[in-house]
């Protein structure tokens, strides 16, 4: 529900203007089902995939390129205007996976998007939500639902709002407009706080990053060359509302210490890509790091250290909270995630990791995995069986859309 300084002129007018898209969407419907008495429409299945953030490409190349060898599917794309004017990478990334949108989705052209969806089967994108900042996602699959389009939600995140994380700030409120929501692991594991009508929309997949699971891993050695040292590979997800400036200095000034006492590593920092805006004390310790390569999401380098090569290449991992942890354990990299003293129920979510709170915790997982890289991977291992549903989750979900639109086929195509 929007706040009450939230609802202004402009935000009336959105939501008029979605409604009458519904009531448009609606009639079109009864107006098909009178004319062809809910026939089952001919010819491959029609799915499109709806990319609203960078790390979407992720989620969805593996889909794409199974997809592809289907002749019963045939696949498209479409990206919010935001995807494409906020996050500058996501044109590059796209063109690198061979993914070009055929539509470029925002609140100005909603009837056209309408429109379009008249001519597909099922509709699938991973951040829709009543939450503001999700909400053209949001908006469309609430016109796909009147227009009757099969509709989904998938899992964006090891945390994601309104399914495996609780926003203290948004409390229990959020929903999702899909039919169906699509999860990394299993249901029952759910954490209570999963609304039941959430609940009841959940199917578990799996994570469908299979690309992961077959990268070939280099030979590590503890000892490399002088121009070539074992790579400390740092994600950072520090947002403004979720970390204070006590965890801030504690991460950034046991990541220095680490770099000036480990001086036969190489680390390398690599910041979320979602973060276009930081605090003062967060941008100063970023960039005052010494003996750190710090990855600048605009610059070159950042592409050519990729997060799956910096996984794979990895002597280990340390991570905030974040999807980052299930990705390493997904290439078999030993991880570690800092907790520095919160008292938040999710980290137990991250358990039989290794939770950081103290310089000691960081140093003893930096001489583990000099030492000892089988027993951190045992627990990858371990807590990747845990949180996630085993196979391949791509061929899993195309089955599962398949399945679903043949035994109720759409109507609208």
């Amino acid at each position: 529900m929007a706040k009450l300084q939230d609802i202004t002129p402009k935000h009336w007018l959105r939501r008029f203007y979605t409604l009458f898209c519904i009531i448009i969407a609606r009639f079109i419907r009864f107006s098909w089902v009178l004319k062809n008495h809910a026939t089952p429409s001919s010819g491959a299945l029609k799915l499109v995939l709806l990319i609203s953030r960078p790390q979407d490409i992720d989620l969805f190349i593996d889909i794409y390129r199974h997809a592809r060898t289907r002749p019963d599917i045939e696949i498209s794309f479409w990206a919010t205007k935001r995807a494409l004017t906020h996050f500058p990478a996501t044109r590059k990334l796209l063109a690198e996976a061979g993914m070009q949108p055929s539509f470029h989705l925002g609140h100005g052209n909603l009837i056209a998007a309408t429109l379009k969806l008249l001519k597909i089967d099922a509709f699938l994108n991973t951040v829709e939500s009543t939450v503001a900042r999700h909400k053209v996602p949001y908006l469309i699959t609430t016109i796909a639902n009147a227009s009757g389009v099969h509709t989904y939600t998938m899992q964006h995140g090891f945390e994601n709002v309104g399914l495996t994380y609780n926003d203290p700030d948004l409390g229990h409120e959020v929903r999702f407009a899909a039919q169906h929501v699509l999860t990394w692991g299993p249901v029952n594991q759910l954490p209570g706080i999963v609304a039941p009508e959430t609940r009841r929309k959940c199917l578990a997949v799996g994570s469908p990053k299979v690309h992961l699971t077959r990268i070939d891993k280099p030979r590590k050695a503890t000892t490399e060359t002088a121009d070539h040292p074992p790579i400390i590979a740092v994600f950072e997800g520090l947002h403004v509302d979720r970390f204070d400036d006590r965890y801030l200095r504690l991460f950034f000034t046991d990541l220095q210490h680490l770099a000036d006492t480990f001086t036969n590593l190489h680390f390398i920092l690599k910041p979320h890509p979602g973060i276009v805006k930081r605090s003062r004390i967060h941008t100063e310790f970023l960039y005052s790091l010494r003996g750190i390569k710090v990855l600048d999401p605009a610059r070159r380098e950042s592409t050519i250290w990729s997060t799956p090569k910096l996984l794979t290449h990895a002597l280990a991992v340390i991570t905030t909270p974040s999807t980052i942890a299930l990705d390493a354990a997904m290439v078999a990299a030993p991880v570690a995630v800092t907790r520095y003293g919160q008292q938040i129920p999710y980290y137990d979510y991250y358990k039989p990791l290794p939770l950081i709170d103290t310089t000691s915790d960081l140093e003893n997982f930096i001489s583990l995995a000099l030492t000892d890289q089988t027993r951190l991977q045992d627990l990858s291992r371990s807590f990747l069986e845990r949180v996630c549903m085993p196979g391949n989750a791509a061929e899993r979900i195309l089955d599962t859309i398949s399945e679903q639109v043949v035994k109720h086929p759409s109507q609208t195509s």
